[in-house]
């Protein structure tokens, strides 16, 4: 094997999790033991499946789609998850290309326990979550957007697993809707109950949830690591600049703050349907601005560019 090229490995699907009406986690097993490899919290794989999907003739057109996805689960475990979100609907048909772009719909209805999926792995040099691994940062106030909580997982189940209560972590966690908009009985938040459990459970982990379009629920929580709140961070109920951290935390200087999410979440930045970009606020300017964090203190994970709808 040519040293430029990134090793595969073959893991099978173990189990399959519903998280919300549109995200699943996977449950994956190295298939042997040269298909196991050590990782780091904070860092991700790319999966490889060979897939069915229709194309604008009418026909359908199978070929092998890969997708990067945040590992899930702490590298002291042995079983393998990834949580998976739909990012297209099933049967959307791309007019540039005119055949099928999306990944996660065909998966769920193609894939199934038992299966194998091919994998590769390229080990990051410094994960956002890095500082964390090393134990040079141990007080965690970790900003998710909606489908940025997967590293938190991992670093949840680092933690239950080390038993080391020098780390703590509150995870400040933004979702538009508690329910889903179809089913207003069926949760939109993933991990939620799980992360009401390891709440409860961990002595050291704090979970803030705050919906940003959500004017109807209304939510207690009896548990004094568990909050509830409405609208954006760092603002409060009137629309005044709200110190977030502090409010919530209490410990801003030695705080560490990794950021996952959208450009959106994390600096502002969107793109228009027009192709231009807008540049506003972030998580990243407001806990430098409001809250007074040094950059030092920060770290992002970026999935995609927000797209103005």
């Amino acid at each position: 094997m040519s040293k430029s090229q990134t090793p595969m490995f073959e893991w099978q699907i173990k189990d399959k999790i519903k998280e919300t009406p549109d995200s699943y986690t996977y449950v994956f097993s190295p298939f042997s033991a040269s298909d196991r490899f050590t990782f780091n919290i904070g860092e991700f794989v790319t999966i490889r499946a060979l897939l069915k999907r229709p194309i604008s003739s009418g026909g359908v057109e199978e070929a092998q789609v890969e997708r990067a996805y945040s590992i899930a689960s702490s590298p002291t475990r042995n079983d393998i998850e990834l949580t998976i979100k739909d990012e297209k609907p099933f049967g959307y048909i791309n007019p540039v290309i005119g055949k099928a772009d999306g990944f996660a719909a065909y998966f769920f209805e193609q894939f199934k326990v038992g299966d194998k999926v091919s994998v590769k792995y390229t080990k990051a040099r410094e994960p956002f979550l890095a500082k964390i691994a090393t134990g040079a940062e141990k007080d965690i106030a970790y900003w998710s957007g909606s489908n940025g909580a997967e590293c938190a997982r991992c670093l949840l189940q680092y933690m239950e697993d080390r038993r080391d209560l020098n780390l703590k972590l509150v995870l400040f966690y933004s979702n538009p809707r508690l329910y889903s908009l179809e089913n207003k009985k069926s949760v939109g938040v993933i991990y939620y109950n799980w992360l009401l459990d390891m709440a409860r459970k961990l002595d050291n982990f704090k979970v803030v949830f705050t919906f940003t379009k959500d004017s109807e629920t209304t939510l207690y929580s009896d548990h004094p690591r568990i909050y509830y709140r409405k609208g954006r961070f760092f603002k409060d109920e009137e629309g005044n600049a709200e110190r977030t951290l502090q409010k919530f935390h209490g410990n801003v200087e030695s705080t560490f703050n990794p950021i996952c999410g959208s450009s959106g979440f994390i600096n502002g930045i969107v793109k228009l349907k027009t192709g231009s970009i807008a540049r506003g606020r972030g998580i990243m300017q407001d806990l430098m601005e409001i809250e007074g964090v040094k950059p030092e203190k920060i770290d992002k994970e970026q999935f995609y560019l927000d797209v103005s709808k």
